[in-house]
């Protein structure tokens, strides 16, 4: 792995881009039915995960109106354990829609937060982003602590869905940058 697919390290974790060779890890978490419980559609085939997968590794980083996904790595394991990723708008303000999922094993254990924290400053500074919101359904809870210790507020919410926003002064001003 070199630097240029490095975004960001933690003490656990390493936010990177996707490789090709993250396939049987990324397939590991990415069909389970807990980790598909609130993510819609059918999980990807073993062709189309290594298809997406090579387009992520290649994919300009400031490509807008496009999914932006990256692995998130255990550094002690060495081994990719969920990934985080953003939908860059085109229209100004630049603002962009995040996710993340994660191997049901890792649930529970801070590793979201750690890499979404992480995560967000390289969304706002360099991938220029003035606000990040983050929907969900509203019945997945857990998702919804995330959002909020992460210092997002709710803007809109429904019996099916909930979202939730983030500027970048307000996430400035939440980690003392």
């Amino acid at each position: 792995m070199t630097d240029q697919q490095i975004l960001t390290r933690t003490d656990r974790l390493i936010i990177r881009r996707f490789t090709t060779s993250d396939l049987s890890d990324f397939l590991a978490y990415q069909a389970d039915p807990v980790v598909r419980r609130f993510i819609p559609g059918e999980p990807m085939s073993q062709r189309q995960a290594a298809s997406y997968l090579a387009v992520q590794a290649a994919l300009d980083e400031h490509a807008v109106n496009a999914w932006h996904a990256y692995a998130v790595e255990h550094a002690g394991e060495q081994r990719v354990i969920g990934d985080v990723g953003i939908w860059l708008a085109e229209e100004p303000p630049r603002t962009g829609d995040v996710g993340f999922q994660f191997h049901p094993g890792f649930h529970g254990q801070g590793y979201a937060r750690e890499a979404m924290h992480a995560f967000l400053p390289h969304v706002f500074e360099t991938m220029d982003v003035e606000t990040v919101t983050a929907t969900c359904d509203t019945p997945n809870t857990a998702s919804w602590g995330l959002m909020k210790r992460l210092g997002m507020r709710m803007v809109r919410q429904s019996p099916e869905q909930t979202q939730f926003a983030l500027t970048h002064q307000e996430f400035d001003g939440a980690t003392g940058r």
